[in-house]
């Protein structure tokens, strides 16, 4: 794909789907216990993702977020998009963060194409961002019909090589914001300019 071509889907992308795991996180758990001796289990991402996810919706763009794993409400990452989803000033009217959870391989497809009618969106018009084997599948669903395929700096070389865009950051500390500042930069758009939370 050309430069030009992938400054185009840029501008015109409607929503991104992450992995949550080696994008949104950089695919380590935190393992461990209380001071009280209960199990811990924690993960490490960036304050500058969720920087990029809220740039993202500011500007339209539906946001979905893959896991391979189950969420319950107590996972973390349930509970800070819940967080994003929940508590936005009245001033705000920005399109809510999705979570799909327990899907590997190509059994995420049909959820991200389901979710993707749901709010009338062509695959097509998306952009997916994985970073190893597990999400090959979905990765080549999308591209066959025209989605844009982004790669943390850290993914897979096979992952990388199939991308169409690799962020200089990696994931789960500034991939997704490096996403993020690409659609904003080819849109033109001051990011100053727009509200943040």
């Amino acid at each position: 794909m050309q430069d030009t071509e992938i400054q185009d889907r840029l501008r015109s992308i409607r929503a991104v789907v992450f992995s949550v795991s080696g994008v949104l996180h950089n695919n380590q758990d935190i393992i461990g216990t209380t001071t009280e001796g209960q199990p811990f289990n924690g993960l490490l991402r960036s304050h500058y993702d969720g920087q990029g996810v809220s740039l993202l919706r500011a500007i339209g763009v539906q946001v979905c977020f893959v896991s391979v794993d189950p969420i319950l409400e107590t996972d973390p990452i349930a509970r800070m998009i819940e967080r994003w989803n929940v508590g936005l000033p009245s001033s705000l009217i920005w399109p809510l963060v999705r979570l799909i959870g327990g899907v590997v391989g190509k059994d995420q497809i049909k959820p991200v194409a389901d979710w993707c009618t749901s709010r009338e969106i062509f695959i097509g018009e998306c952009a997916v961002m994985g970073h190893d084997l597990v999400q090959v599948p979905l990765m080549q669903a999308a591209a066959s019909i025209g989605a844009l395929l982004v790669a943390p700096a850290q993914a897979e070389e096979v992952v990388k090589k199939m991308s169409h865009l690799v962020t200089a950051r990696p994931g789960g500390n500034g991939a997704l914001r490096d996403f993020a500042n690409m659609v904003i930069e080819a849109r033109g758009i001051d990011p100053t300019t727009l509200p943040t939370r």
